[in-house]
């Protein structure tokens, strides 16, 4: 049992590293040390969770089931607010899965264990290269303009993004002075969000652009 769990620790650490170091490679928070430690503690939990239910004669899952919440704190501390963008999701995620895998590894499910972490290693390599496609096609900004205050210069400038290829999902409009200060918050791809700049920009009324 001992040589078993031994295995189990180590096939853990093996795949935790296979994880980190693809993460360490993207320079994520969350790089080899980390994956690693995650992966290993998580099937420690799991090995005791099965020895010490044996012995009482308790529920298995116990002390395994607290890793599903436990981690959750880990993967809380990865994500951060930076402006408008929210970062640091696909870490948690990560740090989330490879729990799940030690779990899986230290209740001796190797094959399902190392299958899980190559279809992660698949998405973690692949999948950034769609996202950055995708992204080219909703690509989310917020356009901060002054403008005269002119209310034919403002309706010119709402012609430029109601006939342009973008989506207005919020605006705000204020005076300020004897300017007119307007935010538009806008989701649309890359090349026509440019055009709308070009636009603005060639706009007499529009005396600031920050994009």
């Amino acid at each position: 049992m001992i040589g078993q769990d031994l295995l189990s620790l180590l096939v853990a650490l093996c795949l935790g590293a296979f994880i980190g170091l693809e993460r360490e490679l993207s320079d994520k928070a969350a790089g080899l040390r980390t994956n690693i430690l995650i992966c290993l503690g998580s099937c420690l939990f799991a090995i005791l969770s099965r020895a010490v239910a044996t012995a009482a004669g308790t529920d298995i899952t116990r002390m395994a089931a607290q890793i599903v919440s436990g981690i959750g704190f880990l993967g809380a501390g990865a994500i951060m607010r930076e402006g408008e963008h929210v970062t640091g999701l696909t870490t948690a995620a990560t740090i989330w899965v490879v729990a799940a895998i030690g779990v899986t590894v230290g209740f001796g499910y190797y094959s399902l264990g190392a299958a899980t972490a190559v279809i992660t290693l698949v998405v973690q390599s692949i999948f950034p290269h769609l996202d950055t496609m995708i992204d080219e096609l909703r690509q989310r900004h917020t356009f901060r303009i002054h403008s005269d205050l002119n209310d034919d210069g403002l309706e010119q400038i709402k012609t430029i993004f109601r006939n342009s290829d973008v989506k207005v999902l919020r605006r705000k409009l204020m005076k300020k002075a004897d300017l007119y200060y307007s935010e538009w918050y806008v989701a649309g791809p890359r090349l026509e969000q440019k055009s709308v700049v070009r636009m603005l920009l060639e706009n007499k009324h529009v005396r600031e652009l920050t994009y």
